[in-house]
């Protein structure tokens, strides 16, 4: 969302579904690292750990938010155009 009502505009990011605690509260030990998770969000701005099935991690969420930025500059994605077929599992 932009609020467009001040100079400059402000932005806020305000999609927290995927949102998901990444230490242990009781022992503020991270979650361990896990293999063979399904793709979560929206596949162009996942990050490629998150494609290849990797448990999520601050570092993804940062690599995502680079995706957006980039699309908020420059109206698309690179690998937009990338066709695939069914039969074949791209990392993009």
């Amino acid at each position: 969302m932009i609020k467009a009502d001040g100079i400059p505009p402000t932005v806020f990011l305000i999609d927290f579904g995927l949102a998901q605690l990444f230490c242990d509260p009781a022992t503020c030990l991270h979650h361990p690292y896990t293999m063979g998770h399904s793709i979560i969000g929206t596949l162009p701005f996942t990050s490629v750990n998150g494609q290849q099935g990797s448990t999520q991690s601050r570092h993804n969420d940062l690599e995502s938010l680079m995706y957006t930025i980039i699309y908020l500059v420059c109206g698309d994605l690179p690998w937009s155009y990338i066709s695939t077929s069914r039969d074949h599992k791209a990392v993009l």
